[in-house]
């Protein structure tokens, strides 16, 4: 028996070495699943949706922030918005390392895409479709962030409406007066019709300036009061607001020396904080001067108001739908908060300019305190 051990034992040893060396063959190979280092190595890239914020599901405007989510999408190069049977009609997006992740991917949809499906691809794995076409809308509509405020804003879509009946003659100097709570005094006035029914829309401004913030009265002087009867419905006290906070949601306002206007660095408006993604409303009404995107200012957009001064959001995560030449009022929102072009962080950074505007001769101020005295107000 001992001399039966012995002779045996070499040749179990020499199986099971044949045997291991089988299954290693044999087996799935664990290594294909990692990289260098050990690192995982991504499977082939999915779509699983496309959408754009405001928008229904599957639209978006030329330079709306478009989100693509699905897996596997951190090696994402470049986005292709497929717009017809011939690549001629392909509109190519290359992608910065920052917008892909590996559940989604953010792209600013270029002015030529038309209507087609999107497509990514990168390093790794296939290109990918959308499951469906990209419908390419003309824009958006024009959202009022102030429509649940029980205040008015001076600027703001809703406006103080004052409705009157004339039942006897107007004599002169008969008006529907605003009048000021705090100290009574009449800081607008419109004269009575002749006959019939009256109305004041009063957009909370005193000649190109908006209405200090305070309760507000409309009526009729005494000479009107003899004259007409108010109406039902009007809005004869109200709370006026001069202007709305642009950021619509949690943030801090500029506080350290690189945050705040003017320091060694020469800086033009103050920066405050907030997550990415956060609203951004005009804080009062205007018309668009310029709405671009510049390397150090990222998306940008500048607002002339009436009285010739500017204010210019800076870094918003994609460019403001409003388009150049057009009217906006306080409370329109305009974009969203971003880290775009040279910032650090996701932030507003927000200028003022005196008249006759930004960079058209006039010349930057401190925002710091209307953003103070807006945030308290909001």
């Amino acid at each position: 028996m001992h001399v039966f051990k012995r002779s045996t034992t070499p040749l179990l040893r020499r199986g099971l070495l044949v045997l291991l060396g089988l299954l290693a063959i044999t087996a799935p190979v664990a290594a294909a699943a990692t990289g260098p280092g050990g690192t995982e190595v991504p499977g082939q890239p999915v779509i699983s949706s496309i959408s754009c914020a405001l928008q229904p599901a599957g639209s978006c405007a030329p330079g709306q922030l478009l989100t693509i989510t699905g897996s596997n999408l951190q090696s994402t190069q470049q986005v292709t918005f497929v717009g017809g049977s011939s690549v001629r009609d392909n509109v190519v997006v290359k992608i910065a390392a920052k917008a892909a992740k590996p559940t989604s991917v953010q792209v600013t949809v270029p002015s030529r895409a038309v209507s087609g499906l999107v497509r990514i691809s990168g390093s790794i794995g296939n290109p990918a479709n959308s499951p469906q076409p990209l419908k390419i809308v003309a824009g958006l509509p024009a959202t009022d962030d102030a429509s649940g405020s029980k205040k008015l804003i001076a600027g703001g879509k809703r406006q103080a409406t004052f409705k009157y009946t004339v039942s006897a003659a107007v004599v002169s100097g008969a008006q529907v007066e605003a009048v000021r709570g705090t100290d009574g005094k009449v800081v607008r006035s419109w004269p009575l019709v002749h006959s019939g029914e009256g109305e004041v829309v009063w957009d909370g401004f005193v000649g190109k300036e908006p209405a200090t913030s305070g309760t507000y009265l409309l009526r009729l002087n005494p000479l009107a009061a003899a004259a007409a009867k108010v109406k039902a419905g009007s809005d004869t006290q109200f709370e006026m607001l001069e202007g709305f906070f642009p950021i619509r949601g949690p943030h801090a306002l500029a506080s350290s020396p690189g945050q705040l206007f003017g320091g060694g660095r020469g800086h033009q408006g103050t920066d405050n904080f907030a997550a990415c993604g956060t609203p951004l409303a005009a804080w009062t009404s205007g018309v668009v001067q310029y709405n671009a995107y510049q390397g150090a200012a990222g998306n940008y957009i500048v607002v002339q108001r009436a009285d010739g001064q500017s204010y210019a959001y800076m870094h918003m995560r994609e460019r403001a739908s409003a388009k150049v030449g057009s009217k906006v009022f306080a409370g329109q929102q305009l974009g969203r908060v971003g880290d775009t072009g040279d910032a650090q962080g996701c932030h507003l950074h927000f200028e003022l300019w005196t008249a006759p505007g930004w960079y058209k001769g006039g010349t930057p101020y401190d925002s710091l305190p209307l953003m103070k005295r807006l945030d308290k107000l909001s």
